[in-house]
């Protein structure tokens, strides 16, 4: 029976692979896909193309492929062009080249790819009681977990000397480099003291303040690694040279986390984007790498107000930045904690930038945290940059003896990505054989899911909030209950120490005196895969009818294939968003009544030609009936109930292709883990 069931299975898939192309959106995706081809063959960046008939000079970067060498060397000596510099852990070359000459260049069979040095910027617009931290940091019965010994190093615009950076007589501020050249130290423009403060300050200065402006990890060492010069402004090379530092002394100085509080819009693939790339061999030496989600997470239209009178924003989606677009990070979106320690307020704030990621359609943020009105460390520069543009948010003490212009109130989520670096600096100390895979997976699977009445849907959730809000006490006691060798761990291997399994480590915690589930919903993590025993594995995991493989994101009737969200009337592709009736892109409209040309129309009940129609029961040719139940491109079908032609029925299960049936569980690629 069995094999028969094999062989039925088998040949729906094949039916299934040669049926969807003809009813499968042809009308979008073969639209998309075209220039998605493009992308992938072409060797330089879409910038430098609109470029190629300049006779101006461009500076950029250049992947090699191997070393970098003196043929690299000649070859843009013969364009016109100069190298600037190389980098000994990363196989690219900084150099000046006319801007007709990069196509040439990108040619060469020993390039592997070119791209601009683009701009990078701080991304401005916690307590640590509403996130738990004070809980780990002071605990009852706790010896108290501070991120003492753990390094984070903050690539930002500088750390200046301030009290919180300093304990039992020293600073905390082991290591500071420049990047930037600019012949100003310390921090000028006054975001990176912002972001230390917020993962590593103590609070030393907050005496005759109204609060305590303790930050997440506040005995952790600083590392300042200075890549945004007085105006918060940096280059791609900056970033990749710090990086560069980072992979030849992170063990002198402990580097096992890098908070990374800017970035610059998503204009290619992760695959070929620098930052990116270097990213890859960063988290691959250990490291944990922490990037803000971006402010690009609404427009500027006022849909309405909310109960406290502020705005509220039409929603963006496909806004997040570069390199937070990158699977190895942990991306961050910021929540409004509304200036309360209880987390059953907090909603995403309206700024945070949604996924998926243009390009590659990865599912991100992959987590949130408070990221609105936090007041943490202010720069002691004579003039700070951030302070000259908002002066009413410099903190004003309530007593004499207090330090003026100490604290400031920041806003955005370059101030959620360090509430996470604090918090992997605790779960580092709890157990400082955590793997940069093992650290992530520990954070989603703790974190708390907010609740849906924010969200049309779940897929608009998971692209929102990822896993949900960090949740420190919760991802410290899971670091504890992981093995003490986790970095010699090999796949198959259990992750819990013996005698713990997810049954008993338990399911909430309490904050503010609420009780914290944590996130069952989804885990999206490289190499981890959980069931009542957590092993690792080769692949990636999803569960509760939500699928993140290779940029498709499937959940409770959402469709996200090459770019393509739909959902309650939202549209996402290739970083094309539209909602509610926006017009965004070539004259295209999308609305309540959708029209795509060629006699698609997209409504309440949707038609997609040739005699398929889509609606609350979903026919798409052939006899082929889909009914509360979700339809992807290659033959990938997921429902309750699924009816697969030629009398073929997979009740309560999955078919995913190629026969393979997992029932009331979990595929994971490269091998199948089945979930309680």
């Amino acid at each position: 029976m069995l094999r028969r069931l094999t062989v039925l299975l088998s040949l729906a898939s094949l039916l299934l692979v040669s049926l969807v192309p003809a009813v499968s959106f042809a009308n979008l995706s073969n639209q998309d896909r075209a220039p998605r081809r493009q992308r992938v063959e072409r060797k330089f960046a879409p910038e430098l193309e609109a470029a190629s008939n300049s006779r101006d000079t461009v500076r950029v970067i250049i992947q090699t492929k191997g070393r970098p060498s003196a043929a690299h060397d000649e070859a843009l000596g013969r364009l016109g062009g100069a190298k600037r510099r190389a980098y000994e852990g990363f196989d690219a070359v900084v150099a000046d080249v006319p801007a007709s000459e990069v196509q040439a260049l990108a040619a060469r069979s020993d390039v592997a790819y070119v791209s601009p040095d683009r701009e990078i910027r701080s991304q401005m617009s916690l307590t640590t009681e509403t996130t738990g931290a004070a809980l780990v940091q002071d605990g009852p019965g706790r010896a108290g977990i501070t991120g003492r010994g753990i390094g984070i190093a903050i690539m930002d615009s500088g750390i200046s000397n301030h009290p919180d950076f300093t304990s039992r007589g020293r600073s905390r501020i082991i290591k500071a480099v420049d990047f930037t050249g600019s012949a100003q130290g310390g921090d000028p423009y006054g975001h990176g003291t912002g972001v230390a403060g917020v993962a590593a300050g103590n609070g030393a200065a907050s005496r005759g303040y109204v609060g305590n402006y303790t930050g997440i990890a506040p005995e952790a060492d600083l590392i300042d690694l200075r890549v945004l010069d007085e105006q918060g402004r940096g280059r791609t090379s900056a970033a990749l040279e710090a990086l560069n530092w980072v992979l030849s002394n992170h063990r002198r100085y402990n580097i096992r986390v890098i908070n990374m509080s800017f970035g610059t819009p998503a204009v290619e693939s992760y695959r070929t984007d620098p930052l990116c790339q270097m990213i890859e061999r960063v988290v691959q030496a250990g490291i944990v790498v922490v990037c803000s989600a971006g402010n690009y997470g609404r427009t500027e239209t006022i849909t309405g107000y909310d109960s406290q009178g502020d705005p509220i924003y039409q929603l963006a989606y496909g806004g997040i930045s570069s390199p937070a677009n990158s699977p190895y990070v942990i991306t961050v979106g910021a929540t409004d904690s509304r200036s309360t320690a209880q987390r059953s307020d907090d909603v995403i704030a309206s700024f945070s930038s949604k996924g998926p990621t243009r390009f590659d359609h990865i599912a991100k943020p992959d987590i949130v945290a408070p990221g609105r009105r936090i007041v943490a460390a202010m720069s002691q520069a004579p003039s700070v940059g951030v302070a000259q543009l908002r002066p009413d948010n410099v903190q004003q003490p309530v007593s004499a003896s207090a330090q003026p212009n100490a604290y400031f109130k920041y806003s955005g989520t370059s101030f959620a990505a360090p509430v996470v670096s604090g918090t992997v600096a605790l779960m580092l100390e709890a157990n400082r054989s955590l793997t940069p895979q093992l650290v992530k997976a520990a954070l989603m699977r703790t974190a708390q899911t907010l609740p849906g009445v924010q969200f049309a849907n779940t897929a608009q959730s998971l692209v929102s909030q990822g896993a949900g809000l960090v949740n420190v006490v919760g991802a410290v006691a899971m670091a504890r209950a992981i093995v003490p060798n986790a970095d010699h761990l090999q796949a198959g291997d259990k992750i819990f120490r013996r005698g713990i399994t997810l049954g008993n480590f338990g399911r909430s915690v309490t904050i503010a005196g609420e009780q914290i589930a944590y996130s069952t919903r989804v885990v999206y993590t490289s190499g981890v895969a959980f069931k009542n025993d957590p092993i690792l594995v080769n692949g990636i995991m999803f569960n509760n009818g939500i699928m993140v493989s290779d940029g498709i994101l499937l959940g409770d009737g959402q469709i996200n294939s090459d770019g393509i969200l739909l959902g309650d009337g939202v549209l996402i592709t290739n970083g094309i968003m539209v909602s509610d009736g926006a017009i965004i892109s070539d004259g295209v409209i999308l609305g309540d009544g959708v029209i795509l040309g060629d006699g698609i129309m997209v409504s309440d009940g949707v038609m997609l030609g040739d005699g398929v129609m889509l609606g609350d029961g979903i026919l798409l040719g052939d006899g082929a009936l889909l009914d509360d139940s979700l339809f992807t491109s290659q033959g990938i079908l997921l429902g309750d109930g699924i009816l697969l032609g030629d009398g073929i029925m997979v009740s309560d299960g999955v078919l995913i292709s190629n026969g393979v049936l997992i029932s009331n569980g979990v595929l994971i690629s490269n091998g199948a883990m089945l979930f309680d």
